[in-house]
């Protein structure tokens, strides 16, 4: 599925998640905007988690999209920061980053 994020009609602000009201011109009215992509701005792992006997590493990065906003995402393999991702959904409705 593809990612979107928020944009406020009145101002263009983007924002994600959705919120009632923009917090830079008051509006409550907002379009969706498909994101493709972003960059990796930090990564970490995730090795050891709870429930997960035997499971493998996790890897999360705070990705700024190409849209504005930063989201946290599930990357595909380990990434520095600087490296260009491709963003989209899964059917469990987290955020992947694949990279290009």
């Amino acid at each position: 599925m593809i990612f979107h994020v928020f944009q406020c009609k009145q101002c263009g602000t983007a924002l994600f998640p959705a919120r009632y009201g923009c917090p830079a011109c008051g509006g409550a009215e907002w379009v969706e905007r498909a994101v493709e992509g972003g960059f990796v701005a930090e990564s970490t792992v995730v090795r050891h988690r709870v429930g997960a006997e035997g499971g493998h590493d996790v890897h999360l990065a705070s990705v700024v999209t190409s849209a504005g906003p930063i989201v946290i995402a599930r990357l595909d393999r380990a990434m520095r920061s600087g490296d260009a991702v491709r963003l989209d959904i899964d059917d469990a409705g987290r955020i992947l980053a694949h990279g290009i």
